[in-house]
């Protein structure tokens, strides 16, 4: 998620050298850092499009290998280099952040003389997040960094952090003010972790940690919809459901604001597990669970996709989608998902959105171990427990002193039953939403 992006262009006729296997790039503003060794050229572009740049290749040019080593060569000039004899479109662009504007390139273009329109993507775009599981258990997104700097630093002391663990600032986050850092293959994150613990200037940092959503039981989106009441028409209070998606049969409906998919925000929304299309559809009023009330006025959804095809979400992906719900009009958030990882920059991230109006809401875990789990842990965050039929307290419910409340935890959606603090937290937004 850029701010404020502005886009420069630089066309040129371009050069190149030769030879196999391994390389290692940085990209640092308009200034790179490249070593490679009879690297296939497509393989060192692809290290670009780690760092946040979209490359775009003729599929029908002849390409060779690269060796060499390019130390601090602006970038332009190195890009020349690598495609040459062949031509080049560069376009850049700018992150505000709070150390100082930063230029990076945005996409490159490599393509035979006049004939632009022939560039293709260089590799399909990931369906699902690159997670990894780290030395101590953790899961987090390979090859990425979180960091934060302290009040008073300034963009010398991250071009010193940059410099030393062989990284690219691919994304700003602001606010909070996190740098989102992509690693060389040749980096651990462990050790850029301890290397930018080290460096001046740094505040806090973390890995990209990912978060797995409660349940692994996918929704049915194959029957008729059965329960929804599809021409209930909403009130004034919205919701943004943070889930799996939606059903895009779905989104036309009156209580449907929009959608969003903080995933990859070039996509168009879709719903891989169903899930996200159930809360949505709870959240929203149109669904009810077993004891709670029906509902007479909607609720405004904007359904934000943030869970990709595997069930995982990441630090960075809730941080836009929050960052998105603060600028759309939406009071509530609900979150039916939850990890025992307490990260500080999540944490910093909802204390943020909540002191600029948002209301939060996320499940407490369908675990009843008494120990908190996040983001439900967070005081800016409301936790919310799992009741049965009856309105007794759910036999799995996760509970202790950290639960603020209890709703409903059973729901009937095309001809099944499904069960878990995931179905009480859209529902006590709901009822938040309409008690405005």
């Amino acid at each position: 998620m850029f701010k404020h992006m502005k886009f420069f262009r630089i066309i040129g006729i371009l050069l190149l050298p030769m030879f196999v296997s391994g390389a290692s790039l940085r990209i640092e503003g308009e200034r790179a850092w490249l070593e490679a060794d009879g690297t296939p050229l497509p393989r060192v572009l692809r290290l670009f499009e780690q760092r946040g740049v979209e490359v775009l290749i003729d599929p029908a040019l002849e390409l060779g290998r690269i060796s060499g080593e390019w130390e601090n060569t602006p970038v332009d000039r190195l890009i020349a280099q690598l495609a040459s004899p062949h031509s080049y479109l560069l376009e850049w662009k700018k992150m505000d952040s709070p150390l100082g504007a930063i230029y990076q390139p945005a996409s490159i273009r490599i393509f035979s003389d006049g004939n632009a329109s022939a560039a293709q993507p260089l590799t399909a775009k990931r369906k699902v997040l690159d997670v990894v599981d780290g030395t101590n258990g953790v899961k987090y997104i390979r090859g990425e960094i979180m960091v934060g700097f302290s009040e008073g630093s300034t963009i010398d002391d991250l071009k010193a952090l940059l410099a030393k663990v062989g990284g690219t600032v691919i994304e700003v986050i602001d606010p909070p003010g996190i740098y989102r850092i992509k690693l060389n293959d040749g980096m651990s994150v462990e050790d850029a972790m301890a290397i930018a613990e080290a460096q001046e200037g740094v505040d806090s940092a973390e890995p990209n940690l990912a978060f797995p959503k409660l349940g692994s039981e996918p929704v049915s989106l194959s029957g008729t919809g059965e329960g929804i009441n599809l021409s209930l028409l909403p009130g004034e209070t919205a919701i943004a459901v943070f889930d799996s998606g939606l059903d895009p049969k779905y989104a036309d409906l009156p209580f449907i604001r929009g959608t969003y998919n903080a995933i990859d925000p070039s996509e168009p929304m879709s719903d891989p597990t169903g899930h996200g299309t159930l809360t949505s559809m709870i959240a929203s009023g149109a669904l009810t669970p077993l004891g709670a009330e029906a509902a007479t006025t909607g609720v405004p959804v904007l359904s934000v996709r943030t869970f990709d095809e595997n069930g995982y979400t990441s630090s960075d992906t809730i941080m836009r989608a929050l960052e998105f719900a603060a600028n759309s009009d939406v009071e509530i958030v609900s979150m039916s998902w939850g990890s025992e990882v307490d990260s500080q920059f999540m944490e910093m991230a909802m204390n943020y959105a909540a002191q600029n109006g948002l209301t939060l809401y996320a499940s407490a875990g369908n675990e009843p171990t008494g120990t908190p789990i996040y983001p439900a842990g967070y005081d800016s965050v409301i936790a919310v427990g799992g009741l049965d039929p009856t309105g007794q307290q759910w036999e799995n419910s996760n509970f202790g002193d950290f639960v603020d409340l209890y709703g409903p935890a059973y729901v009937w959606f095309n001809d099944q039953m499904y069960v878990g603090t995931s179905v009480a937290t859209p529902n006590k937004a709901s009822e938040d939403a309409r008690s405005k």
